[in-house]
């Protein structure tokens, strides 16, 4: 397509003139000269005033044009630039110029509204706002074209067919959909592709690149002291490669929590004691600057009670894991660690086989958590706790007929899922059976809760012709009172366990609120959905000892840290411990006072003490043990009152807190009210930057385990441990983009 010449907007200037002011320039000289942002305007597009434009590209291109001594501006001849992104091609306008490599131009702004002064809306501008708002659509056949590609590539390499929807084939797809959008004609789709040993390259770059990035992040929080790493050991189920797990957590100066796998590291030491486990910590924390704050105690750590991560630990901050503990104790309420020990009495014993058989029948299997071992060591005292001392042996007929129900329930299971029923039951309007795994977290819930809404059918189709003979007494020994009153009673220890796990809010405080609802639901009372007190009947008579057993194990053998309760004085929801004793009231004000002693100098006062607040019904877990609402007549039980002039923590207890910071996240109140509070502040975000369990480096090793799987297990340790790593700071991205342009 040619056009007709066109004239400069200044024809005052002579054709001498202009021939040397075009040699001047090249295009590139011009694009920069037009991208230069000063307020005199030197250079600029004007537009193309030909009265007839027989071309589409002259909607988004005009003239560059230098501003003259008398402020109009003169053109520079032989050059057309684009309005928008300012890019400049070689034009000709003296009737062989063409304006094909303009209509080819993709704009790099085209999403930027033209600027009123140099451009008027034409013809090109309604395609191209179309192109945006309405992208073009796929015609019936090219998509089956591409459905067809992508299931060949998925059956031919034997992939899964959830990767098609994965987010990050997404993002690459877009990404090179809008490189090609640069270009003009086919690419070579090799230059498109890069090869596995490119992609491990750029692992090892990018997760060097990450941690450079990471380093000052951590080494600030570490400063002020709210930076916690859970550590634990895991160990590959291909190569049985050993591999030391370090997972971050903290609040930051804006108050957000923020977490990420440090490191899923290769562990070389020579043996798992303590000092070899506390040497390979300090390796990984000193790859980020770290090993300074922690040999100078600032870095807290949470973790399970495993004998080697104890001892490295020890002398250091340490919060041990809650889930673990709450774990142990139904294993131990239930004689589910009892396997070990019962097989040693055997051997030594002279009584025949086939009693010393009936005596362990009920026995649940052992677990091969590394941690039980040294985290059940402890013995309740037996006049304080007779049922948490009760042998297996000494339980009366009733209450075994309770073990016998777990043994029988998993048993049920496992034939089911060896003999393919689940199918079958799911047929009959029923749900699958699910496999108990006592083995860290509690999963026992989620098994007796299938058995017991699939009982029925589970039953119909045992006593079928076909397998009426073999398989009739798998249910003699499931007892339907006991299996609901298990039911009843675990799953408040399932929706615990559940709760303590989230990794995107303070949970240290939730350790005072879960120990009050099970020992509320252990001792028969609980609250229904309108946030009454309601009694528990149990229907078998067995259950009430399961219920002492447990409540009893659950005090002799989980104690409150004194950060848990000072945490939960921080929340603007349970700051007066309306639920707990006055000895764990005077303990976290003794700590939060000696804290702010450590920050401010202030020095500690004699306490005293007020009468009770009113307690009010509550609905959810976490609402039924928050305080009363707030009255001036009501006095808080608080330690101490003190002669200081600026108590924080007195004003604190005092204060009416809106209504809107009564929340189960307290970090929003701290960073509205740090000003007013500055030392209580500072030790909320210390605080609430200690998880109250370990379940975030529990699922980085769940991530390392489909990492090495069995088409991958010549990955080098290195490499898994930079992918992990990079994983997971692209899971920080995601959710803040400019988390490191801060």
């Amino acid at each position: 397509m040619s056009d007709i010449d066109i004239s400069s907007s200044n024809d005052s200037v002579s054709c001498t003139s202009r021939s040397n002011l075009t040699q001047q320039y090249s295009a590139s000289s011009i694009e920069n000269l037009l991208k230069q942002k000063d307020d005199s305007k030197q250079f600029m597009v004007i537009k193309n005033d030909q009265k007839k434009l027989s071309s589409l590209a002259w909607s988004i291109f005009g003239f560059p044009a230098k501003r003259a001594e008398d402020g109009s501006y003169q053109r520079i001849i032989g050059f057309a630039s684009c309005f928008n992104c300012k890019d400049t091609y070689a034009f000709q306008s003296g009737g062989s110029g063409s304006t094909k490599h303009l209509l080819r131009h993709v704009c790099s702004k085209q999403s930027s509204s033209l600027s009123s002064e140099n451009n008027q809306e034409g013809p090109m501008d309604k395609f191209i706002k179309s192109k945006k708002s309405a992208p073009l659509k796929l015609i019936a056949q090219d998509r089956t074209t591409i459905r067809d590609e992508f299931t060949k590539w998925i059956c031919s390499s034997i992939r899964p067919f959830n990767i098609v929807s994965d987010p990050g084939l997404k993002t690459t797809l877009k990404t090179i959909i809008d490189i090609c959008q640069k270009y003009h004609g086919s690419l070579d789709i090799e230059d498109l592709l890069v090869i596995p040993t490119t992609i491990s390259n750029t692992v090892n770059q990018l997760a060097d690149h990450y941690r450079s990035l990471i380093r000052p992040i951590l080494i600030e929080q570490a400063e002020a002291g709210v930076l916690t790493v859970c550590p634990d050991l895991w160990t590959d189920n291909l190569k049985k490669i050993n591999y030391l797990g370090l997972t971050v957590y903290f609040v930051t100066s804006n108050y957000e929590l923020t977490s990420f796998d440090l490191c899923c590291s290769r562990y070389d030491e020579v043996d798992k004691t303590g000092e070899s486990v506390l040497q390979a910590i300090r390796k990984q924390l000193d790859i980020f600057g770290l090993l300074p704050y922690m040999d100078s105690y600032r870095i807290s750590f949470t973790s399970d009670r495993g004998a080697n991560i104890l001892k490295a630990l020890k002398g250091h901050p340490v919060i041990h894991c809650f889930a673990h503990r709450i774990n142990n104790i139904l294993k131990l309420a239930f004689y589910q660690n009892q396997q070990k020990k019962a097989k040693k009495i055997k051997k030594a014993s002279t009584t025949p086989a086939k009693k010393q058989q009936k005596k362990f029948l009920y026995v649940c299997d052992s677990s091969s958590d590394s941690s039980s071992s040294d985290d059940d060591s402890t013995t309740p005292s037996p006049s304080k706790y007779a049922e948490a001392n009760t042998l297996l042996s000494d339980l009366p007929p009733k209450l075994k007929e309770i073990l016998s129900t777990i043994s029988t329930c998993k048993k049920l299971v496992r034939h089911i899922k060896v003999k393919g029923l689940n199918k079958d039951i799911e047929e009959l309007g029923g749900i699958a059976l699910k496999q108990e795994c006592i083995v860290r977290w509690l999963s026992m819930s989620n098994m007796l809760e299938s058995i017991d809404a699939s009982i029925e059918h589970v039953r119909s189709i045992l006593s079928s012709k076909s397998l009426k003979n073999e398989c009739s007494f798998k249910l003699n020994n499931i007892n339907t009172d006991a299996l609901k009153d298990l039911i009843r009673l675990i799953s408040e220890f399932k929706k615990v366990s559940v709760l303590v796990q989230t990794g995107t809010r303070p949970s240290l405080h939730m350790a005072y609120i879960c120990v009050s609802k099970l020992e509320r639901h252990l001792n028969g009372t609980d609250v229904d959905k309108e946030g009454e007190i309601i009694c528990i009947d149990d229907r078998h008579e067995g259950t009430n000892f399961f219920r002492k057993r447990l409540i009893q194990l659950l005090r002799c053998k989980f104690t409150f840290d004194e950060k848990h309760i000072a945490a939960a004085v921080l929340h603007p929801l349970y700051r007066k411990l309306t639920f707990a004793t006055t000895y764990s009231k005077n303990i976290s004000h003794l700590y939060i006072r000696e804290q702010l002693n450590d920050i401010f100098g202030l020095n500690q006062q004699h306490f005293t003490t007020n009468s009770e607040p009113v307690k009010k019904k509550h609905k959810s877990m976490e609402d039924q043990f928050a305080d009363p609402d707030d009255d001036d007549s009501c006095d808080v039980k608080s330690t101490p009152t003190t002669t200081i002039k600026n108590d924080e923590l007195e004003k604190y207890l005092r204060m009416n807190i809106e209504d809107v910071y009564k929340q189960p996240n307290p970090l929003p109140f701290w960073r509205d009210h740090q000003n007013k509070f500055p030392g209580l502040a500072l030790l909320a975000r210390r605080l609430f930057s200690i998880p109250v369990t370990s379940a975030g480096v529990e699922r980085q090793f769940s991530s390392a385990g489909l990492t090495i799987s069995q088409r991958r297990s010549s990955l080098d340790p290195d490499t898994v441990n930079d992918v992990l790593f990079v994983r997971s700071v692209q899971t920080l991205l995601q959710s803040k983009p400019d988390y490191f342009s801060k």
